[in-house]
């Protein structure tokens, strides 16, 4: 949209979020680094930048995938590079608060594979769920080496996977959990701690 378009929303939706006690928002990729400084100065609101890295389908090599199959060498090293230039293009971005990755992925593992599927029944989620947290990881790592100065969290569905998202996100700084419990939290503090 053009500029005069989006300070008007801006103008109209930031105030409410000020007077709410807003101060930070989760963005999906796609919005440029000078709105998130916009924000930021002009509202004194941060942005963590969100990178669903395949949850919803991914366009590799331009062909769009549906169900990612996060074992696959070509898409991995795809998700990596767009992740690494958008790290390079955003750093130094005032008002960038934190990298998140996913958004409940551990609930879109609907790929299949020989390999997964020579695995006994009750093995291959769990062997699907190591292939998207060693994903997870290694951008995680590779984020910290380009961008020391700003944290990094996941937003996983639940606490599905927890021992895996230990095992295999070394370094991440943020467990984030979309959580439909109901009215309690049961223990869910517990297992993350």
């Amino acid at each position: 949209q053009p500029d005069d378009v989006i300070t008007a929303a801006l103008a109209n939706e930031m105030p409410l979020m000020q007077r709410m006690g807003v101060n930070a928002l989760r963005l999906y990729t796609g919005i440029p680094p000078r709105w998130i400084r916009y924000i930021h100065e002009k509202y004194g609101i941060y942005t963590i930048l969100n990178h669903t890295v395949g949850r919803y389908g991914y366009n590799l090599d331009g062909v769009w995938v549906a169900n990612v199959d996060y074992s696959s060498p070509r898409f991995r090293a795809a998700v990596k590079a767009e992740l690494a230039a958008l790290v390079e293009q955003f750093k130094g971005t005032p008002g960038l608060l934190m990298w998140m990755l996913g958004n409940e992925s551990n609930y879109g593992l609907s790929w299949t594979s020989f390999e997964i599927e020579a695995l006994p029944q009750g093995e291959r989620e769990a062997a699907k769920a190591r292939h998207l947290y060693s994903l997870f990881g290694e951008i995680i790592r590779d984020i910290k080496a380009r961008d020391p100065l700003h944290p990094v969290a996941i937003a996983n569905g639940d606490l599905q996977y927890i021992d895996l998202i230990a095992q295999e996100c070394q370094g991440l700084d943020v467990m984030g959990a979309n959580v439909y419990r109901g009215k309690s939290m049961g223990d869910l503090y517990d297992v993350v701690k």
